[in-house]
């Protein structure tokens, strides 16, 4: 049988054991996991550019845009962990990813397997409700016309190659935040139904205060 192996994004050991511990009653499906030490970033004198590395609003915080060029940072470890050790089945989890239901068998696909779907324009997002009333269980093909999937913390990338050609994508000079890069450049073609992880409610290391990732992905905000 094929199995997982599990990579978590998060700021310490002691986080690393207790997300594993979580995760230990699907231990059968779960082959190994790594730890990928979150990433937190600095401005200094050898770095003096190192806000112009993220393309946001111009009225964007410095310290949040530092945060996310640390969590892009850190998922490019993540994708470079799983080409360096040749796995497949991989999950890259955040920090706050938390198990809603239970794991399933590895899909066929790179998938999400939770985030928030929201409309393709940013503008329209709680302006216009997503109803997506032909979804079915497992893999369903994200129709980026239609809607996009948002958020990173839960992804399921089946192989090196997959990995390879998204971490390529994140090697560039400039780029957005990680979640909207992902959708932007569609790199991932499908989510898992029903969602497996949820964001658990905490506060946010890039915003220093909670924010409403937990009530928006439950059951992809559908």
């Amino acid at each position: 049988m094929d199995k997982y192996t599990i990579y978590i994004i998060c700021k310490s050991e002691e986080i690393f054991e207790s997300k594993k511990k979580e995760l230990s009653k699907f231990n059968k499906l779960i082959s190994f996991f790594y730890w990928i030490p979150a990433v937190f970033l600095q401005i200094h004198e050898t770095n003096p550019d190192l806000l112009s590395k993220l393309n946001t609003r111009y009225n964007t915080k410095e310290q949040k845009r530092i945060g996310h060029l640390g969590c892009i940072s850190a998922h490019r470890n993540a994708l470079l962990s799983i080409i360096n050790n040749n796995t497949i089945n991989n999950i890259i989890l955040e920090e706050d990813a938390t198990i809603e239901n239970d794991l399933p068998e590895p899909p066929n696909d790179t998938c999400y397997l939770g985030g928030w779907i929201v409309p393709p324009q940013v503008s329209k997002i709680g302006k216009v409700k997503i109803n997506l009333l032909d979804k079915k269980e497992g893999l369903n093909e994200i129709i980026y016309d239609e809607f996009k999937v948002l958020t990173t913390h839960s992804l399921f990338i089946k192989n090196t190659e997959d990995s390879l050609n998204i971490l390529k994508s994140l090697l560039v000079d400039k780029t957005k935040n990680i979640d909207i890069h992902y959708s932007d450049n569609q790199l991932i073609k499908y989510y898992y139904y029903p969602c497996v992880f949820n964001q658990a409610r905490s506060i946010s290391d890039i915003d220093k205060k909670y924010n409403k990732s937990d009530i928006l992905t439950i059951n992809y905000g559908l």
